[in-house]
């Protein structure tokens, strides 16, 4: 499964699974995604700090990707 978070345009009441119903914190990925899925991270500005549930993820085995990220 594919989780979407945009901070910009997203909303935590979305369901989080196109980037059209993205979720706006990554924090809210965290309790939904599991082992396998991956993680869509849209650049923007998020007011928590990234490494925390970014590093949660990834023990949980889930891929991390900034969307147009180099």
């Amino acid at each position: 499964m594919q989780w979407y978070v945009d901070s910009r345009l997203g909303s935590d009441a979305n369901d989080g699974r196109t980037p059209e119903t993205a979720f706006r914190c990554v924090q809210h990925a965290v309790h939904v995604a599991g082992a396998g899925d991956t993680v869509l991270i849209a650049p923007g500005g998020y007011d928590q700090s990234l490494p925390k549930p970014i590093s949660a993820l990834r023990q949980a085995n889930v891929v991390v990707s900034v969307l147009g990220g180099h």
